[in-house]
């Protein structure tokens, strides 16, 4: 049966579990609340959906709307860098064995697909998430958005939606917002 957890976690904080402490870590993005929980004495990281790694954790579906989500979750990647290098135990896929490495992976990624999502504007002139979705290759496989099931477009849309409120809060594009949605346009050129 579910229930509320009777302790909430408020920040980054160490615990005493069993014979270890672990530090349990604040890693926001993936969703508001996610914490992740390093090991250092045994070089370990459980890593939740924070950093997986074969896939990136999906960014902006959380209900309610985080504000921010891609910029929470690349400081909350700044933040396990900052760590010591540890052995991911990840919530889904395989153990891997360099937290430094995949965190370099994950921001180098979300780098690209910033400017990709930029190259869309661009190119379109105002546009909205959806309409910057279909420009996109979605999954490790790069699959047209339009391949997507219904499921997985509404994820690809929300994604692209945070890298553009990542773009804009960056100065680099503009949001208009109006009662028929957001559209989003490429900066002027500095």
């Amino acid at each position: 049966m579910w229930a509320l957890p009777d302790t909430w976690l408020d920040g980054d904080v160490a615990l005493e579990v069993g014979g270890r402490t672990l530090d349990a870590v604040h890693t926001p993005g993936h969703t508001p609340g996610h914490y992740v929980f390093a090991d250092p004495a045994d070089e370990l990281l459980f890593a939740g959906d924070h950093v997986l790694p074969t896939i990136t954790p999906s960014i902006g579906f959380t209900v309610p709307p985080a504000e921010q989500p891609l910029g929470q979750f690349l400081g909350s990647l700044a933040k396990v860098r900052a760590l010591p290098d540890l052995r991911i135990l990840p919530a889904h896929g395989p153990v891997a064995p360099s937290s430094h490495a995949r965190v370099d992976e994950l921001l180098t990624h979300h780098e690209h697909r910033l400017d990709l999502a930029l190259a869309s504007l661009r190119s379109r002139g105002t546009a909205t998430a959806h309409d910057v979705a279909h420009d996109l290759g979605w999954t490790r496989h790069e699959t047209p958005y339009d391949d997507l099931d219904v499921f997985a477009q509404g994820m690809a849309s929300m994604e692209t939606k945070a890298h553009l409120d990542l773009l804009v809060a960056r100065g680099l594009a503009t949001a208009a917002y109006s009662p028929d949605g957001v559209g989003y346009a490429a900066a002027p050129a500095r």
